[in-house]
């Protein structure tokens, strides 16, 4: 399966090389007036937010398939010639070349191109090969609902969906029973200790390096309340534990260890 799953992107990836340019100013017209009614917005890794879903974690979800090439990308109906770049840490602008239904995203790495395939009818996702890192990774996109700035801030309130949906009740000795929510804006309801919360996607924010997924969470009217947790969730999804992390050497990155359990919730999960 495994392998026609290969071979099956490499053949679109060649198909879509192979194709001939479409003459400018006859079909680029019509494929930027397709790009400012279809695509214009931004468009979340779906199949990262169902990994992440499934096995309530980031970490995992990176280390048991892959990390898509962008969390997200943008179209900007004024830019119709590039797409915006989100991988967590940064964004950058590529030249973008429409030929019907695929668009070649020119140097996603040196000297290589990843295209993207929909459909210009009515396209309700966007399929993307990556062949720029030795083998075809195929991944899904959905355009996002979120009315969000840009496109990681749509793809991190999609994960936060996926990662949090539902209601928590604090468990242990002295624990109030009221139900918490994390939303997926970022914000946590009904929980004195901290108000609001960021999940490590990429980048310097992973502290305990590949041992355990980190969330920051702040205290909005307390100034510099910010401090990183590791998160995890129990097989079946349904208790979510926080840990105080310890940074055993300050000199170096990724060194925080597990100290002991901080939080320990109780999760009934939102029916899809």
């Amino acid at each position: 399966m495994k392998n026609t799953i290969l071979l099956m992107g490499a053949a679109v990836l060649l198909f879509a090389a192979c194709k001939p340019d479409a003459p400018t100013g006859q079909n680029q017209a019509g494929v930027h007036t397709d790009t400012r009614t279809l695509l214009a917005g931004h468009w979340i890794a779906l199949d990262f937010c169902s990994r992440v879903n499934q096995y309530g974690s980031v970490l995992d979800a990176m280390t048991n398939s892959h990390v898509p090439y962008a969390y997200a990308f943008s179209f900007d109906p004024n830019k119709p010639d590039s797409v915006i770049c989100y991988n967590g840490m940064e964004e950058w602008a590529l030249p973008a070349k429409f030929n019907a239904d695929t668009i070649e995203v020119v140097g996603a790495r040196p000297g290589k191109s990843i295209f993207m395939v929909y459909n210009s009818q009515g396209s309700k996702d966007i399929t993307v090969f990556d062949g720029t890192t030795g083998t075809v990774q195929l991944d899904s996109y959905i355009k996002s609902k979120a009315n969000a700035r840009d496109g990681f801030t749509a793809f991190v309130t999609a994960l936060n969906h996926n990662l949090f949906n539902g209601v928590l009740t604090p468990l242990g000795k002295g624990a109030a029973k009221q139900e918490v929510q994390f939303t997926p804006g970022g914000f946590i309801l009904n929980w004195g200790a901290y108000d609001r919360f960021s999940v490590c996607t990429a980048g310097d924010c992973f502290v305990g390096g590949n041992d355990i997924d980190v969330i920051t969470l702040r205290k909005s009217k307390v100034e510099n309340s910010e401090a990183f947790f590791g998160f995890s969730y129990s097989a079946q999804n349904d208790t979510l534990t926080l840990y105080n992390l310890v940074n055993t050497n300050p000199e170096e990155k990724g060194t925080y260890k597990i100290k002991n359990v901080a939080y320990t919730f109780l999760r009934k999960a939102a029916e899809q």
